[in-house]
């Protein structure tokens, strides 16, 4: 019996008697002395004379292992601590035409080099400490400025996570460019947003948790209350893949809470208060030269809610109430200065793998939050219903709205989704949804199947969008294709097709001005592919395009845009489109990487700049509005570069005792246990330690004493806990006991608190019996 060479790839094995059969069946061996099966099937009688053999897998012909990591072992020693530096450059060149706004101030090209660091460092008792800086040199001093000259900037922001205080308590704070904070019932909430503010100067959260409870099981602790509060000057984040801070001057604060009521009830409050600053959106939406962009408004404002929720049954309502003071700009999207107001409320039910969920809302003209405008001028009401099965998949949506004043479209919409699975490959499914806005109604139908083929899996689409001045047909096939195992490893690659059909009437009021078009066809592809050709290099590309050669807005009355794939990305888009993405990543070492992208699109319908529009309505755009969308037009080329460096060490710090609440800080206890000569409990220099002492922390923790008597716990929880000894060390006739207990025998047993960031001292006496 030879073993194998050292580094030959071949696996030696060694049968032990309590290793599993099955493991020895699975490789056709078997246990000495077992039965097994002959070529035949035929079992072969027991042989206690035949002796064990070591065997090689496959004669020891297996290939060497052939992935050796280049990655340094982790440095585990220390607190736990990241690292993270970029170096990067970004170009962006738009050009832009949007109906009603002047962006000859927003189409210069921007270019950007910069440097952004980001640290964190565990501490023992000061929390989750980390640093975010930023130093960057652009072609425009602001956000969004129409100068092209070059400037350096830069922020930077402090903060500190989980900071102990005791008794429960954690704060988290932030100094520097941050943001206003809100309460938690509002953050979790999907049907409306209050936004964060965008601020320099601080912020802070207090977190108060309840005690452990002995039936509490384990798990992620949640704060049985919390509050919040910010101040600092108001402002805008601008700048391409760099952030850039720049002040609108005056004054925000923010302050608010949450505190969970009972089990089931929680109720807070969120309130914001700016005083004069300058209006962003006129900042953003006109010319640096324009008046108006010096106007300046003050606005306050206050939310309160109220939860209930019970076995899968959640209900919150809440009430909102802004004031805007100031004058009136020419973009104006809070609407008319002065006071407005608002409600909803959101109910949701949970059994299995049904859910339910519906609410009414009503949200007055002129809401604001801060320095940002909200939905408002609108009221109405929502249903949710999906379930499931192994094979079955229903939603129904159902949405009416209606606007306050008259001004946005009104309406109902109604959407149904069934998803059938025929197979572990195969399935089919519909959709269709049925609009009543504006006095006319609008349907839509789309089918889909997805199933296997040769060269991968497939998924096809038929549509079908009717309104009262046109109909649209469309097709749609996706296929995801199985490469060839020679390919690159990680190599994918997928591909859409689509073609449009349109039947207009000639007195739609969609049409363009002098458009007579009644019928056109377009025609859309779509190709994603990506591949790590090397170890460590990796590239990801889309090309999408779009002839789409009608002349009018098809979002009004659909589109029937498929549900899937990478043609998703123009699905908002009319006229002819084309977008281009190509990203590569270079993998340098263990820490070093390379990030490389470029961009190119080019459409004939723009989102105003990435601000989404607060007068839309969840029924769409009205005939004027659609419109409007129709003459414009963007065009966009955007580049980065980055370099990173990213490295992490350190580990958690044990904690020692028992938590009486589930979060909190450290401190150290330590003592000494003594010969206290005189029996006044006072540790006088000249009594003696008594080494070999073991003292007990919790009944869980022990430390012995040194030669001079001394023990110490370190990052002991902050807190009550229990201390007892081990006194078998203890020279006779000396004893230890608790100074409630002296002459009953009872064992030592004493109750000390300590404090975050604190050293407790407990001396431990022994007297003569």
């Amino acid at each position: 019996m030879t073993k194998p060479a050292p580094n030959s790839g071949s696996v030696w094995l060694t049968a032990r008697i309590s290793a599993i059969p099955l493991a020895f069946l699975s490789l056709g061996l078997s246990l000495p002395g077992s039965a097994r099966a002959d070529a035949t099937g035929a079992p072969q009688a027991r042989s206690s004379s035949t002796p064990y053999v070591d065997r090689l897998i496959d004669d020891g012909k297996l290939e060497a292992l052939t992935s050796v990591s280049d990655e340094k072992a982790t440095n585990t020693k220390g607190n736990v601590r990241s690292l993270i530096v970029e170096l990067g450059g970004s170009v962006i060149s738009p050009k832009s035409s949007v109906a009603g706004i002047d962006t000859s101030a927003l189409d210069h090209v921007q270019r950007e080099v910069g440097i952004s660091v980001s640290g964190r460092y565990q501490t023992d008792n000061f929390g989750l400490l980390g640093i975010d800086a930023q130093l960057r040199r652009g072609s425009n001093s602001g956000p969004f400025g129409n100068t092209s000259a070059d400037s350096w900037s830069g922020s930077a922001t402090f903060t500190s996570h989980n900071l102990p205080l005791g008794s429960g308590w954690l704060v988290d704070g932030a100094l520097g460019t941050t943001s206003t904070p809100t309460i938690a019932l509002v953050r979790q909430q999907t049907r409306f947003y209050l936004p964060a503010s965008p601020i320099l100067g601080g912020a802070a959260v207090f977190n108060a948790y309840r005690k452990i409870a002995p039936s509490q099981t384990s798990g992620e602790a949640k704060p049985s209350a919390t509050f919040n509060l910010s101040v600092g000057e108001p402002g805008l984040l601008g700048g391409l893949r760099l952030s850039n801070f720049t002040g609108l001057s005056g004054l925000a604060i923010s302050g608010g809470g949450q505190i969970d009521l009972s089990s089931q009830w929680s109720a807070g409050m969120q309130a914001i208060a700016v005083s004069n600053t300058v209006d962003p959106y006129a900042v953003i939406l006109e010319s640096a030269s324009s008046s108006s962009s010096k106007a300046r408004f003050s606005s306050q404002g206050a939310l309160g809610t109220i939860a209930f929720a019970t076995n899968g049954f959640k209900l919150q309502a809440n009430a909102i109430w802004t004031h805007r003071s100031g004058p009136n700009t020419v973009f104006d999207p809070f609407g008319a200065v002065g006071t407005a107001g608002g409600g909803w409320m959101d109910a949701s039910y949970r059994s299995g793998r049904t859910y339910q969920s519906g609410g009414l809302y009503y949200f007055g003209p002129g809401l604001s939050w801060g320095t940002s405008a909200l939905i408002n001028n609108t009221y109405g009401g929502y249903y949710r219903l999906s379930t499931s099965s192994q094979r079955w998949r229903w939603t129904l949506n159902l949405d009416a709205a209606s606007s306050v004043n008259g001004g946005g479209a009104s309406g109902v919409i109604a959407n149904a989704d069934v998803r059938r699975k025929l197979n572990f490959t195969t399935s089919v499914g519909a959709n269709s949804t049925v609009r009543i806005a504006n006095g006319r109604t609008s349907t839509q139908l789309l089918g889909y199947v997805e199933f296997p083929t040769r060269l991968g899996s497939a998924r096809a689409e038929a549509g079908w969008s009717h309104d009262p001045f046109s109909n649209l047909y469309r097709i749609d096939f996706n296929q995801n294709w199985s490469l060839p195992a020679w390919m690159p490893s990680g190599s994918r690659l997928s591909t859409q097709a689509s073609y449009q059909r349109m039947k207009q009437s000639s007195n739609s009021p969609y049409l363009l001005d002098g458009s007579s078009a009644q019928r056109s066809n377009s025609f859309g592809a779509a190709v994603s592919a990506g591949a790590t050709p090397f170890s460590g290099i990796n590239f990801d590309a889309t090309i999408a395009y779009n002839s789409n050669g009608n002349s009018s807005a098809t979002s009004v009355y659909g589109p029937v845009d498929s549900t899937a794939g990478a043609l998703g990305i123009l699905s908002s888009q009319q006229g002819q489109a084309f977008s281009a993405t190509i990203v590569a990543n270079v993998r340098l070492s263990s820490r070093w990487s390379l990030t490389a992208s470029y961009t190119d699109t080019t459409s004939s319908l723009t989102s105003t700049y990435g601000l989404a529009s607060i007068y839309s309505s969840p029924l769409g755009l009205t005939p004027a509005q659609a419109i409007a969308a129709q003459h414009s037009s963007y065009h966009l080329r955007a580049g980065y570069l980055t370099l990173r460096y990213s490295a992490s060490a350190g580990r958690s710090r044990g904690i020692l005792g028992l938590r009486e609440y589930p979060v909190g800080g450290i401190g150290v206890l330590e003592g000494r246990v003594y010969l206290d000569a005189n029996a006044n409990h006072n540790r006088e220099p000249s009594e003696k330690g008594i080494p070999g002492i073991v003292v007990i922390l919790d009944g869980i923790q022990a430390v012995r004493t040194d030669p001079s008597g001394y023990y110490r716990f370190d990052a002991v929880s902050d807190g009550p806990h229990r201390v007892t000894v081990n006194a078998d060390a203890l020279p006779l006739p000396w004893i230890i006991e608790a100074d409630d207990k002296r002459q009953t025998g009872a064992p030592y047993a004493t109750s000390v608190n300590v404090g975050v960031r604190a050293t407790t001292i407990l001396d431990i006496a022994a007297e003569k019996e």
